[in-house]
């Protein structure tokens, strides 16, 4: 079994808490890897408080097994599978609200045009009646 010298050789960006395996100070276990030469690629779980050396640490090392690790790496691998599904349909429901916008934009700017050729005619009989409805005036006054 290695020492708790291996524990100084680990990496210290990992974070990863484990509340269902606590150190002796009843707190969430750290998991860190291994980079002794010795135990390369090892997992091992520490007291959290080791992490800072202004609170005291219980001394808790404990290695984890392969099978340990090796379940925890597929349920890792089947959360970044569930993510990535869910990314997917995420962009695939995205993809299609943009394409219901761009149709609902395009629908609204044919209705605009239409609507715009209506009032145009409208406005141009109204200046026809307009014109006709003089020259009746007009006609009728220069008869009488």
């Amino acid at each position: 079994m290695a020492s708790s010298s291996a524990s100084s050789a680990s990496s210290k960006r990992n974070v990863e808490l484990q509340a269902d395996h606590p150190c002796k100070c009843d707190m969430p276990s750290r998991v860190n890897i291994s980079r002794t030469p010795d135990n390369p690629g090892k997992k091992f779980r520490v007291c959290q408080n080791s992490v800072s050396a202004r609170t005291r640490k219980c001394n808790f090392w404990e290695r984890m097994e392969e099978d340990e690790y090796a379940v925890e790496k597929n349920n890792d691998l089947g959360q970044i599978y569930n993510l990535t599904l869910k990314l997917g349909n995420l962009e695939n429901e995205i993809s299609i609200c943009s394409k219901k916008l761009e149709e609902d934009k395009n629908y609204d700017l044919v209705s605009r045009q239409e609507l715009d050729k209506v009032k145009w005619k409208l406005f141009t009989h109204k200046v026809a009646l307009f014109v006709l409805f003089f020259l009746y005036v007009k006609d009728v006054v220069l008869k009488v």
